[in-house]
C-alpha cells in the first residue's frame, strides 16, 4: 500500500534520472561548505564525521562517489559497490544472504539475526541487518565508505566499516526528472522523483525505482529457465521549516521484491555423512553446467519467486539551541519481511531445498547534541537505544540427499530479540595551526535472547529417527528431553578512536589513527540436534591502527590518497563444526582466537587535459589466523588454521576509470568512458579443497553518450563486463553439493535521462 502510494504521488510515466539530480545535488553540497574547493578533482562534501567538511580535509580513509557517478557505473545496490570501493567485496551465503566485507572483515554467515562487520545507513538511520539493505541506493545525493571500526560516531558498533547512503533532498523550487534504460535480458529499468515546496515552510520529494527483466540462466537438463528481476522501490521525503532554529525531515520508504532466486552451478558432489554410497542416483547423475554463467540447474516443480518486502519511517529533528550548539534527535522504526525459496545443491534433484520465511522488527532512537569548541573544534554527546525482534525459520526438504534415510525434510525455527543501548563522545580540537587532535569514545550493552530447535517437519521421518513426535521439536536439550531451546547472551564494551590530524600546507593532510571496535555476537540458525549446537558467538574486537596522507598534486590537477593499515582481530566470528557426543561432528558458531589484516591503499584523481578524468585505485589485504585453532575445514578434515588467510578475502582489489567529455557544439556534449574492475584469487573456505577456489577476475565495462550542456537531456549506450569473462563471486558447501555463485555475463544496454 505504501509503495502504491508513492507511486501515484510520482505523476504516472514522470521517471528519474540518477544522473542529473545527483550532480545537481553534488554541486548544491558543495556551495554549502566552504572548505570544499572545486577546482580539485574528486573534492566533495561528505558528513561522515556528523557534520559538512571537504573529503579531503577528513583524516580517516573514506571512498565517496556522488549519485551521478553510482549512475554512469550502473552501481544501483551496495552489492555493486565492488565497481568503485576498492577493498569492498560482496557475496552470498549458501543460503541467500548477502554479506559485506571491507578490508577482509566480514561475517559468513547465513542467520537473518546475525548482525554484520560492515554496517549500512541511511541518512544516519540504521539498517542493522543486511537483508534489508538492497534498497538502500534509491535516489541519491551520495554515498560515502568509511574503512574500519566505527561506533564512535555512527549508531551502531561493527568491526569493518559503514557504508553511509544519503538520499537526495527535497528542493525549494519545483524539479522533477527521470531516466529510462533498456538492456539485455529484456530488462527494464526505469527511475522517477518529483520535489519541490508545498509551501513556505514544507517542502517534499517523492522518488520511485522499478527493475524488471526476463530470466537469465539455463537449465543444463531441460527446457527452462530462471533468474527473472521484479524489483520496486519507493520513497517519499518532506522537509519542514517551521522557525529558523528548527528542522524536521520524514523519510517514509519501502520497497518489494518479486524476483527468483539465482540458482548456483554445482562443481563437486561429497556425501555430507562422509559416504559416497549414500548420495542419492539422481543426484550422482546430475550433469555439471561447465564454464558458462548462464547455465545452471534447480528442481524442476518448484517455484522460486520470492516475495520480500520492506518498510521504513524515521524521522529527524533538529534545534538550534544556540549559534554554535544543535540538539538532534533521530527515530526510526522498519519492518522486514521474508519469503525466499532456494535451490541450494545447483541440480534438478531435491538434494537441498529452502524456503526461508519470517521477519525483522526494529525500532532505533537517538539522541545527540553537537557544537563547536571555541573557533578551533567540535563536540557530540549522544545516546541511542535500538530494539529488534527477528523471526528466523528455515524449512530443509532433502529427498535426494545422503540425509534422506534419517530425514526427508525438517524445520529450523527461532527467535532473537535484542536490546542494545549505548553512550558516546566525540570530539577534534586544533591545537596549533595545521594541528588538530581528535577523539571519540562509546560504551554500548547489547543483551539478546533466543528462543529455537529444530522441527520435525510433519512427515515423521525427522521425528522417527531422533525417537520424537511428528511436527515437533527434535532437538534434545540439556537435560536429555526434546524441545524449545532457550539462551541468553548479555555482553558490553567500550570502543574508542584516537587520531592526529596534520595539515603543513592547504592541499596536503597527513593523518594517523589508532581505534577498537566490536561486534555483537549472535545464535546460530541452524539443525540443531544437541544443545551445544545453540550456543552463541561472542563479540568480536578489532584494534585498528592506520596512517593515511591526502595530497592535491600538479597544479590542483591531482588528487592523490593512500593510507596503511594494520588490524589485530580478536575472537573472529565464523560458522564450523564441533564434536558434541554421542552424536558426533556438528555444526556451530565459533570464535578464532586471534588474526590479523595488514594492508594499504592508493587512489588518484587526475585531470590531467581539460575533459578528460583518470581514477585508479587498487588495495591490498593480507589476511592471516595468528594462532593456532583446529577446526574442520572445507574438505571435512580436522586441521589447524593457524597460517591461512580468511575466506572471501582477496589480497589484491581494485577499479579503473576514465572518462573523456568534450563539447560537439554550443548546446551538446559527448562523452565516452571506461571501468575496470578486478580483484585476486580467493578461497571459500578455510583450508579448501580446489572445488572452494574463487579465481581471480577482471571486468570492462563502457559507456558512451551525449548530453545537452545545461544538464536537462542525456542519452548514452553502455555495456558490462564486455568481454562476457565467465567469473564467480562465492563457492560454498551445502549437504552433498559444493556450488559456485556465478557473476553476470556480458550486458549492454541504453538509457535516455532529462530533468526540469
Amino acid at each position: 500500500m505504501i509503495l502504491r502510494t508513492l507511486l501515484l504521488a510520482s505523476v504516472a510515466g514522470v521517471a528519474i534520472p540518477q544522473v542529473a539530480q545527483a550532480q545537481e545535488m553534488a554541486g548544491a553540497a558543495q556551495a554549502t561548505s566552504a572548505d570544499v574547493d572545486t577546482s580539485v578533482p574528486g573534492d566533495i562534501v561528505v558528513t561522515a564525521q556528523k557534520r559538512q567538511e571537504s573529503i579531503n580535509k577528513v583524516g580517516m580513509s573514506i571512498t565517496a562517489a556522488t549519485g551521478d557517478q553510482l549512475a554512469k557505473l550502473g552501481v544501483t545496490d551496495t552489492a555493486q559497490l565492488m565497481k568503485i570501493i576498492p577493498g569492498f567485496r560482496f557475496n552470498m551465503t549458501a543460503f541467500g544472504s548477502p554479506v559485506y566485507t571491507i578490508r577482509g572483515v566480514g561475517y559468513q554467515e547465513s542467520s537473518l539475526a546475525a548482525g554484520p562487520a560492515v554496517s549500512v545507513y541511511v541518512d544516519e538511520v540504521p539498517l542493522p541487518y543486511s537483508t534489508q539493505t538492497i534498497g538502500a541506493a534509491l535516489d541519491l545525493e551520495r554515498v560515502e565508505v568509511l574503512k574500519g571500526p566505527q561506533g564512535t560516531l555512527f549508531g551502531g558498533n561493527s568491526t569493518g566499516g559503514a557504508v553511509n547512503y544519503i538520499a537526495a533532498k527535497p528542493t525549494d523550487e519545483f524539479k522533477a526528472g527521470g531516466s529510462a534504460s533498456y538492456s539485455r535480458f529484456n530488462t527494464v529499468d526505469l527511475n522517477g522523483y518529483v520535489s519541490g515546496p508545498i509551501s513556505d515552510t514544507l517542502s517534499a520529494r517523492v522518488a520511485v525505482h522499478s527493475l524488471r527483466s526476463n530470466d537469465w540462466q539455463k537449465s543444463i537438463t531441460r527446457n527452462d529457465t530462471n533468474g527473472e528481476r521484479n524489483q520496486l522501490f519507493g520513497r517519499l521525503l518532506i522537509d519542514w521549516k517551521p522557525v529558523d532554529r528548527l528542522r524536521v525531515s520524514l523519510n517514509v520508504n519501502g520497497w518489494r521484491d518479486h524476483s527468483e532466486s539465482q540458482a548456483p552451478q554445482i562443481v563437486a558432489k561429497q556425501s555430507a555423512l562422509d559416504d559416497p554410497a549414500l548420495l542419492a542416483p539422481a543426484f550422482v547423475a546430475a550433469p555439471f553446467p561447465g564454464a558458462d554463467a548462464r547455465a545452471a540447474d534447480w528442481d524442476a516443480d518448484k517455484s522460486y519467486r520470492n516475495n520480500n518486502r520492506f518498510y521504513q519511517a524515521a524521522g529527524k529533528i533538529e534545534y538550534d539551541l544556540s549559534d554554535d550548539i544543535t540538539l538532534t534527535s533521530i527515530t526510526s522504526y522498519q519492518h522486514f519481511k521474508r519469503y525466499q525459496p532456494l535451490d541450494v545443491d545447483g541440480t534438478a534433484a531435491e538434494a537441498f531445498y529452502v524456503l526461508n520465511t519470517g521477519g525483522i522488527k526494529s525500532f532505533f532512537q537517538e539522541l545527540r547534541l553537537a557544537g563547536k569548541l571555541g573557533s578551533g573544534g567540535h563536540w557530540l554527546l549522544g545516546a541511542n537505544y535500538q530494539k529488534d525482534n527477528i523471526l528466523d525459520d528455515m524449512f530443509i526438504r532433502l529427498s535426494q540427499a545422503s540425509q534422506r534415510f534419517t530425514a526427508l525434510s525438517s524445520r529450523n525455527r527461532n527467535r532473537q530479540k535484542v536490546e542494545t543501548k549505548a553512550v558516546y563522545a566525540n570530539a577534534d580540537y586544533e591545537i596549533v595551526s595545521g594541528v588538530k587532535l581528535n577523539g571519540g569514545i562509546r560504551y554500548t550493552k547489547a543483551d539478546r535472547s533466543f528462543v529455537g530447535c529444530t522441527l520435525d517437519s510433519g512427515d515423521g521421518t525427522f521425528a522417527a529417527s531422533l525417537g520424537g513426535l511428528p511436527g515437533q521439536c527434535v532437538s534434545f536439550r540439556s537435560d536429555g528431553t526434546q524441545g524449545l531451546i532457550a539462551s541468553e547472551l548479555n555482553q558490553d564494551n567500550v570502543s574508542w578512536r584516537a587520531g592526529i590530524d596534520y595539515e603543513p600546507a592547504n592541499g596536503t593532510l597527513l593523518y594517523a589513527n589508532v581505534s577498537r571496535g566490536y561486534k555483537a555476537g549472535s545464535f546460530p540458525q541452524l539443525t540443531i540436534i544437541l544443545a551445544p549446537q545453540a550456543r552463541p558467538v561472542t563479540q568480536e574486537s578489532l584494534l585498528a591502527y592506520e596512517a593515511g596522507f591526502k595530497l592535491s598534486l600538479l597544479n590542483r590537477t591531482l588528487q592523490l590518497n593512500g593510507a596503511a593499515f594494520y588490524y589485530d582481530y580478536s575472537n573472529k566470528q565464523v560458522r564450523g563444526a564441533t564434536f558434541i557426543a554421542p552424536v558426533g561432528v556438528l555444526e556451530t558458531l565459533l570464535n578464532i582466537p586471534k588474526s590479523r589484516v595488514v594492508g594499504f591503499e592508493l587512489s588518484a584523481n587526475w585531470q590531467p587535459v581539460a575533459g578528460l578524468r583518470l581514477s585508479p585505485a587498487v588495495s591490498y589485504a593480507n589476511s592471516k589466523v595468528t594462532r593456532s585453532f583446529v577446526n574442520f575445514a572445507g574438505n571435512d578434515t580436522l586441521a589447524d588454521y593457524k597460517g591461512q588467510a580468511f575466506p572471501n578475502t582477496p589480497k589484491w582489489s581494485g577499479t579503473v576509470d576514465g572518462e573523456y567529455r568534450w563539447g560537439l557544439n554550443g548546446n551538446l556534449d559527448a562523452f565516452v568512458g571506461s571501468t575496470i574492475s578486478f580483484q585476486s584469487k580467493t578461497t571459500g573456505a578455510f583450508l579448501p579443497a580446489p572445488n572452494f577456489n574463487i579465481n581471480g577476475y577482471a571486468l570492462l565495462d563502457l559507456r558512451a553518450g551525449v548530453a545537452t550542456a545545461d544538464g536537462r537531456w542525456n542519452a548514452s549506450i553502455w555495456g558490462r563486463n564486455v568481454t562476457d569473462k565467465y567469473y564467480w563471486t562465492s563457492a560454498v558447501r551445502g549437504s552433498d553439493a559444493v556450488v559456485r555463485y556465478a557473476g553476470m555475463p556480458a550486458t549492454y544496454g541504453i538509457t535516455v535521462g532529462f530533468q526540469y
